[in-house]
């Protein structure tokens, strides 16, 4: 079961997202949890709005960091195998950030110092574990990828900037459907890496 804290983050971020941080009211946020306007019921839980706004940042953050943590404890496979699942991982962090993406979009100035902090969480670690996975594929001898980096960050790229297109507008790049969509990211990124697959030996 939802705790009411839980749904108080999960209300306010989507407002700040839908309405703007200065327009919506604590009142707001209250009748959108379930719970009564001006019953106060939000300070039993927070300060403030502002810490509100921190908490649910903070509370999306660590979910991205938990799901990362569990990829990272799966074991190795295939080229193929390491893409797709690299790739869903972000896929799907970036599509249940989406009220998160609008809030830092439209408003980083009420973000502050959060805003650079959840910018590398969203994206720039998800480049980064990209890169390491290219790396890994280059020091086990099944590729020779030449810049590892930039292969990643070309690559995932495509992917935060369907979902960011999508999170402000509704609508992923050629109005393509989720699943043709990561499949053909799929297919291109696994067709550029094919030319850096080392041959066979034997």
């Amino acid at each position: 079961m939802t705790s009411g804290r839980d749904r108080l983050l999960a209300a306010a971020l989507k407002l700040f997202a839908a309405k703007g941080y200065a327009a919506t009211s604590v009142a707001d946020i209250q009748r959108a949890s379930g719970l009564a306007p001006g019953s106060g019921a939000l300070y039993k839980h927070f300060g403030s709005k502002r810490e509100l706004l921190e908490a649910a940042v903070a509370y999306r953050i660590d979910s991205i960091v938990a799901a990362r943590e569990q990829y990272d404890a799966g074991e190795p496979g295939s080229v193929e195998q390491a893409v797709r699942t690299a790739g869903q991982l972000i896929w799907s962090n970036l599509k249940e950030s989406e009220d998160l993406l609008r809030v830092m979009l439209r408003e980083p100035d009420e973000l502050g110092d959060l805003d650079e902090k959840t910018w590398q969480i969203i994206t720039d670690n998800a480049y980064q574990r990209f890169a390491d996975e290219l790396v890994a594929s280059n020091r086990s001898g099944r590729t020779h990828i030449p810049d590892p980096a930039a292969t990643a960050a070309a690559a995932i790229a495509s992917l935060s900037y369907a979902a960011t297109l999508q999170a402000l507008t509704g609508r992923l790049p050629g109005n393509i459907e989720e699943d043709r969509y990561f499949e053909a990211w799929v297919n291109q990124t696994l067709s550029v890496l094919a030319q850096y697959r080392s041959p066979k030996k034997g």
